[in-house]
This record gives C-alpha cells, sequence and structure tokens, in this order.
C-alpha cells in the first residue's frame, strides 16, 4: 500500500479507534506493518499509469513534455483519491468485523505463510565451442546482443512452486441473481473482492430459476453472469472470469471438474470464477444443466482432493504422497450460500432463527422440524440448503464451515450514506461473511439464553443469518431421554465407567485450565456425587457435574442437594472458535438441567464475561475470591434481594468446595 494511502488511513481513524476495540487495533497494526505481505495488499498495490498514450519522440510538432506531465499528474492524483476511498471502505469493513483480540490473532496466524526454501537452480551445461577457428565469422553483432530475449515458462519449476503455496477458497452459491437491484449486486461484488483481499479466494457457482426450457434457463445464466462479472471487475483489481466449460457429465451420472487448473490458474492469479452449473456430456455430445447445488459439490469433491486418482503402475506410497501433496494445494475453508430465504428457520428460539447449526448432532432434528412446519416463513430451500452444507461438510476438514446468508446482508459494505446524516451513536451492521472470516463464529453465540435476547436486543447484532459446522457428536452420560438427571438418581455415574476414556478428559482440563489435576484425589471427591458428564467430540470439550451437599445437610436429603457445574473445559485449541463452548453449555442448560444449575469463577478470570452474559444471576461472595453464577429461575423472593433458601445453599457449596489441584497452589482457581 502506498504511503499516501496508509496516511489516509491513519489520519481517518486515529479518533474512531481511541476507544475501539482491542482486536480492531491489533489487526490494523499489523496490516499496516505488513503492508506489503503480498497476501493482502499486492492485489492492491497497482501502479497508476497515464491513460494518457505515450507522446512519441521522434514527432517534435505533437511532443509538448509540460502538457504530459500535467495529464500525468491530474490522472494519478484521481487514481490515487479512488485508491484511498477503496482502501478506507475496505479498512472500516475490516477493523468494524474485527470481535475480539483472540479473533484477530487467529486470523493473522492463518494469514502468516510459511517461509518457502528457493528452489535450487541447476546450471544450465556450457555449450561446446566449435572446433572449427571461424573467427569473427559467427560472431554476434552489437544490435543481436542487445536485443530483448522473449522466453516463455523460462522457469519450469515455476507453477510448482506457486502451488507449494496453500491456497484458501471460499466456494459461494448466489440464487437468483437477475432479481436483485443493481445496488445489491455491486455490494455482493465489494464483498467478494473483500474476501480476495483478505486471502480468501472466492469461486462463485450460480443459481437461477427454472425456466420452461433448458435453453431459457441458461440464457438467464449467462445474463446474471455477465451482471456479476461486470460489477466485480469494475472493484476488483483482477476482476473474474466466467467457466462455461469446466464441468462434464462422469460415468456415474454426476457432474465433476473437467480439468482441474482451468480452475485452479483463475484463483491462483487473483480472478474470481464465475461457475455456470452447465456440464457436457459425451453421451448426448452437447452440454446439459445441472444443479447449483450439484455443482458446487462437485468442486468441492474436486478441491478437497475427492477426485484423484492415481496413475497405473505407482507404488501405494507414491499414490499417498501425491494425494497429501494435492490436498495441501488447495484449502476450501468455507461454503457460503446467499438465498433470500435467508437463515434456518426455527419454531423454538425466540428470534424465529437458528444462529448456528451443529451438523452432527442436529442435521435429523432440524430437517424433522422443517418438513412438519406449517409457518409460512418455512419453505423447501431451506431444507435443500442444509442438506447442501451437510453434503459439501461431509467431505472437508471439521475446521471448514458454511454459511447462509441473504443477498442484502451480502452486499453490506462500509459505503459511506451520501445523504449526509450522522449515524453516531448507532452500531453498524457486520457483513456477516467479513465477519465469519475473521472469527470462524456466528453473528452472536446461540448459547445467549432467549431471554436475554429479548430483554437486550439492542445489543444484540440483527442477522438472517446461519452459520453451519460439520461439528462434531455430544455424548451425554447419563444420556437424558433414558435417564432423567436428578438427586435421587441411582447407582450414580463415576469418571472410572468404561463409557469414559479418564485420560483423555484428564487432558481435557489440564488442557483447558492451564493445571494439572490430582487426578486421585478429585476422583475421592465426586465419584460419588457425579450428576453426568458431557463430552463434545474427541474431547474437545466437556463439563463434570455433580450433585454438591450444602454444609450441616445430609446426603440422603435429596431436596436440599445442589446441581453444580464442577469442571467446564475446552482444550485451547478450540477455544473461540468452534462452538464448542456453546454446544457444550446448551446441552448442559438446555437438556440436562433445565431447572437450573450453578458455578464459580475467580473474580478476575477472563472467562467472567462470558458467564455473565448466560447466568441468570451472579454473586460475588464475601470474604473469597470467587463469583457465583446460576441458571436456576426464581432463587430471590418476591422481596428483593430477599434470599432464599436455594441461594443460600447456592452459596454455602460455592464457598466450601475444596480444590484438587496438583500444584498445590494455594489460590482460588
Amino acid at each position: 500500500m502506498n504511503q499516501t494511502a496508509l496516511g489516509a488511513v491513519r489520519s481517518h481513524y486515529a479518533a474512531q479507534l481511541t476507544c475501539g476495540n482491542v482486536a480492531a487495533e491489533a489487526l490494523k497494526a499489523y496490516l499496516i506493518s505488513h503492508s506489503c505481505s503480498p497476501s493482502l495488499f499486492t492485489r492492491s498495490n497497482s501502479r497508476f499509469y497515464s491513460s494518457q498514450p505515450a507522446p512519441r519522440t521522434d514527432d517534435p510538432a505533437s511532443y509538448n513534455a509540460q502538457d504530459v506531465t500535467e495529464r500525468d499528474k491530474r490522472s494519478s492524483f484521481t487514481d490515487r483519491a479512488k485508491q484511498r476511498l477503496a482502501n478506507r471502505e475496505f479498512f472500516t469493513s475490516l477493523l468494524s468485523s474485527a470481535v475480539t483480540k483472540r479473533d484477530a490473532k487467529a486470523y493473522i496466524s492463518r494469514l502468516q505463510r510459511p517461509t518457502k526454501a528457493a528452489p535450487e537452480q541447476t546450471p544450465a551445461p556450457s555449450r561446446s565451442q566449435p572446433q572449427v577457428n571461424t573467427g569473427d565469422l559467427l560472431g554476434l553483432t552489437r544490435a543481436s546482443e542487445e536485443s530483448p530475449v522473449f522466453k516463455q515458462f523460462e522457469n519450469g519449476q515455476h507453477s510448482t512452486v506457486e502451488e507449494l503455496e496453500t491456497l484458501h477458497v471460499a466456494l459461494v452459491k448466489i440464487s437468483n441473481l437477475n432479481a436483485m437491484a443493481d445496488e445489491i449486486v455491486k455490494g455482493i461484488a465489494q464483498t467478494l473482492s473483500s474476501l480476495s483481499r483478505l486471502s480468501m479466494a472466492p469461486c462463485v457457482v450460480l443459481e437461477g430459476p427454472q425456466e420452461k426450457s433448458p435453453q431459457a434457463t441458461r440464457e438467464n445464466l449467462t445474463q446474471a453472469a455477465d451482471k456479476l462479472v461486470a460489477a466485480i471487475d469494475a472493484i476488483h483489481p483482477f476482476g473474474a472470469r466466467i467457466l462455461d466449460n469446466l464441468l462434464s457429465l462422469g460415468a456415474d451420472g454426476r457432474p465433476r471438474v473437467f480439468l482441474r487448473k482451468l480452475l485452479t490458474r483463475p484463483l491462483r492469479r487473483g480472478r474470481i470464477p464465475i461457475v455456470l452449473p452447465v456440464a457436457y456430456s459425451a453421451e448426448q455430445s452437447q452440454a446439459v444443466s445441472t444443479t447449483a447445488d450439484e455443482a458446487l459439490l462437485a468442486l468441492t469433491r474436486e478441491l478437497s482432493g475427492h477426485n484423484f486418482s492415481p496413475r497405473t503402475g505407482e507404488q501405494p506410497e507414491q499414490e499417498a504422497a501425491k494425494l497429501e501433496s494435492t490436498r495441501k494445494q488447495i484449502s476450501l475453508d468455507r461454503i457460503i450460500v446467499v438465498d433470500e430465504t435467508g437463515s434456518i428457520p426455527s419454531t423454538k428460539s425466540i428470534d424465529k432463527r437458528h444462529v448456528f447449526v451443529n451438523l452432527e448432532q442436529e442435521y435429523a432434528a432440524l430437517q424433522e422440524e422443517l418438513r412438519s412446519s406449517t409457518e409460512g416463513s418455512v419453505s423447501q430451500k431451506h431444507a435443500s440448503n442444509l442438506k447442501l452444507f451437510r453434503d459439501a461438510l461431509k467431505m472437508l476438514p471439521p475446521s471448514s464451515s458454511g454459511l447462509l446468508t441473504t443477498p442484502f446482508e451480502a452486499a453490506n459494505t462500509a459505503r459511506l450514506s451520501d445523504n449526509g446524516v450522522s449515524s453516531v451513536g448507532t452500531r453498524r451492521q457486520k457483513n456477516p461473511l467479513i465477519h465469519n472470516l475473521l472469527t470462524d463464529k456466528p453473528a452472536y453465540s446461540s448459547s445467549l439464553p432467549t431471554g436475554r435476547l429479548a430483554q437486550d436486543a439492542s445489543s444484540i447484532p440483527v442477522t438472517t443469518s446461519t452459520f453451519v459446522k460439520r461439528g462434531m457428536p455430544l455424548t451425554i452420560l447419563p444420556n437424558p431421554e433414558a435417564q432423567t438427571w436428578t438427586a435421587t438418581s441411582k447407582p450414580r455415574l463415576q469418571l472410572t465407567d468404561p463409557r469414559i476414556d479418564l485420560d483423555r478428559l484428564t487432558y481435557l482440563v489440564d488442557d483447558s485450565f492451564n493445571r494439572k489435576l490430582d487426578v486421585e484425589a478429585y476422583l475421592k471427591r465426586v465419584n460419588e456425587r457425579i450428576a453426568g458428564v458431557i463430552i463434545a467430540g474427541e474431547y474437545e470439550g466437556g463439563a463434570i457435574l455433580t450433585w454438591e451437599t450444602p454444609p450441616g445437610c445430609s446426603d440422603d436429603d435429596t431436596d436440599r442437594l445442589v446441581p453444580y457445574l464442577d469442571k467446564f473445559a475446552v482444550l485451547k485449541r478450540s477455544q473461540g472458535a468452534g462452538g464448542v463452548a456453546d454446544i457444550v453449555f446448551n446441552a448442559m442448560v438446555r437438556t440436562c438441567f433445565p431447572n437450573g444449575v450453578c458455578w464459580r469463577s475467580r473474580k478476575d478470570n477472563p472467562v467472567n464475561k462470558w458467564y455473565f452474559e448466560r447466568s441468570r444471576g451472579t454473586w460475588r461472595i464475601p470474604d473469597t475470591n470467587w463469583t457465583m453464577f446460576w441458571t436456576t429461575p426464581n432463587i430471590f423472593h418476591n422481596v428483593p434481594q430477599q434470599r432464599s433458601g436455594i441461594f443460600l445453599d447456592y452459596e454455602a457449596v460455592c464457598r466450601t468446595v475444596k480444590p484438587t489441584w496438583a500444584d498445590g497452589k494455594k489460590i482460588a482457581d
């Protein structure tokens, strides 16, 4: 980025970012200090050449150096002004989407590319000298020595070196683009360009309505592609390219990518491919229409390496190495669907939509909910989009995610309002595609209580987007569907149960708390008190819940036993992304203990903000370093601050539970 643009950014945002969030500051500092990073700004570093034809030096009458210089200055000034405006919009959108410092760090760590060793250059063999002394007969003239030599693919290793660098890709399905207003299309083009500048190369698949004839359908798609290409070319330095010959029908009748490099070359060069769902049929010797979902799945199979076919005669070790190399070239990180139907509807949540879907756990129930719903907001398109996410994400690593949003939200950019009305004091809606790229999270946490959403709607971002993960299975012991978690349930689960991998559970707790658990002492304390255990995925997150006895009470007095969250843990690598904490917390408060649970945390624990948002109430326990949280309703009497017996039992338990850490530190943890 040139110094003029950087200066404009610094001066424009100095005042605004003084009180901004820490993540925005961290990300801004990184971007400015790495202004020459190829992943971010080489695509916006285009030099400003004059648009005027170069003067001819052999024609004095047509040459006026002063006029040419003035024209160049004016042209350069205009181009730089446009560039400053584009940079200002880009930085505004970027910084407003960075939510936390952890999000910014996670994104920056992905941006930092590994240093590639320079390929070894094998010196060309020297030509043998002629045996006959030819004198100057074969000598080169001065003109031929100084003439330029044009070589194509001089470095034969160029493409190989390029492909050593992982290319991050987002597949974007856009539905019914012809029905969108021009401003919406321009906004979507701006968002796609921003994704590209943020090292996420977008590849678009267009979906159109079914017309009366296949020819009419293809004409509609071609018109939509031309419309989107024109919008992208006006914004994106490297423009867009229509690919209408990328797919062919395989032997199984499914479309597949005809030639991989037709897709990967434009992506690596910064261009945005626009793929039409049209496949060539060798059997019919003609192009046939296919669905956009089938086309997107074909691209997913190709980019994820599922179409890899080894050569005949290769050894298994060579095949495995080539497959691994192919998969490392492309990282398919996002599946994005832009559809006017919007987010997956919900009949249970207060905002009537699913903000986050864990497919592994929720897919079957959601499809049944959509199928049986009689509400007008539910359409067959919701079910088909959900199935598309399921089919695509199951071919990708767990780190990949999906996003379903509307054209209006996808077009949300940082353009300043032309009406001159100040928007000071209002919260600008985040662009879900940029927000999702930087955070790998939904617009707001799915574990926020619906009551809090209703009471504090002004602080919750309005969104019509659904964040989707392939997710993870959820193991709940004992199974609440077969055995309700009550204090009277006997016999009680123990952590030494063969269904629980105690070593992995211990590692999860140690890693999350950054302390070693005294396993023997811990088992002695809780093994007869376990209410249940929740395990997310392959021990990526979990919770251990117990029935605690208040001081002075008997263990047999089950009416007073306190439901207590003894350990809530998430692996460090899974913290802040992927929704692991939300999945575990939701299972605890909605499935296992819907009537309430309590827990405690250090007063200076940075996680407390997260706890505050999800609890019904908190209490700083006097003369301790503990803050108590609970989700139980009505633990106060009608008289404000008049504490009930339930509250006093909760406080007594949170005050007296003994830590069992191996380090023996006398700190409240």
